[in-house]
């Protein structure tokens, strides 16, 4: 006689699909579709706002330069704003020979024309440059002014003499930082703003 195994029957699961499990089920489904909704509504707003913030940035952004001009027996050291917004002077480091330091570019000349005995007479106009000056765009600030051939050439030879390194720190409406200085080894190459990153 052989033994017949009855194995238990496997249990089929039926789902009874009645209406108010399909309307909870239905918005169960609907209501995780709005979460993912929302949470990608709120990463391209926040893209957005990135965007929106760089351009804001981007249409008062200053930008400082510094040159010379000698024209007409008329000789100018110039700081000027070529950007679209104005710049915020944050610190003025002027440093003369490597060993005298200043926070004004009057002390500076102050102290190379006291110093230097063939140009301690030479009349002069000159504009501080200090900490919180606001250079608005597209003007500019002649630091020093001298008029006459004779006196600029004089003035010239001097200056030839001494290691001027300046460091001018300047920030926007919005506080983004630059600084523009001569530290390049290439004293003929154009000083470049370089962008201070926030930590």
């Amino acid at each position: 006689m052989s033994e017949e195994t009855t194995q238990p029957k496997k249990r089929k699961w039926k789902v009874n699909w009645t209406s108010e499990k399909v309307m909870s089920s239905s918005a169960l489904f609907i209501s995780v579709i709005s979460l993912i909704a929302l949470i990608y509504q709120s990463y391209l707003a926040r893209e957005d706002n990135k965007l929106t913030q760089k351009q804001q940035s981007a249409s008062v952004l200053p930008y400082l330069n510094q040159w010379q001009s000698n024209y007409n027996n008329h000789f100018q050291l110039i700081l000027g704003n070529k950007g679209v917004g104005p710049a915020f002077i944050k610190k003025v480091k002027l440093t003369l020979n490597n060993s005298k330091t200043f926070n004004n570019s009057d002390d500076l000349f102050n102290e190379i024309f006291n110093s230097s005995k063939e140009i301690d007479t030479i009349p002069k106009v000159t504009s501080a440059l200090v900490n919180g000056f606001v250079l608005p765009a597209n003007e500019y600030i002649s630091l020093i002014e001298i008029n006459g051939k004779r006196n600029i050439e004089m003035f010239l030879k001097v200056l030839e003499t001494k290691n001027i390194s300046y460091e001018i720190t300047y920030e926007d409406v919005y506080g983004t930082q630059w600084i523009i200085n001569n530290n390049d080894e290439d004293k003929n190459k154009a000083s470049v703003p370089t962008l201070i990153l926030k930590e």
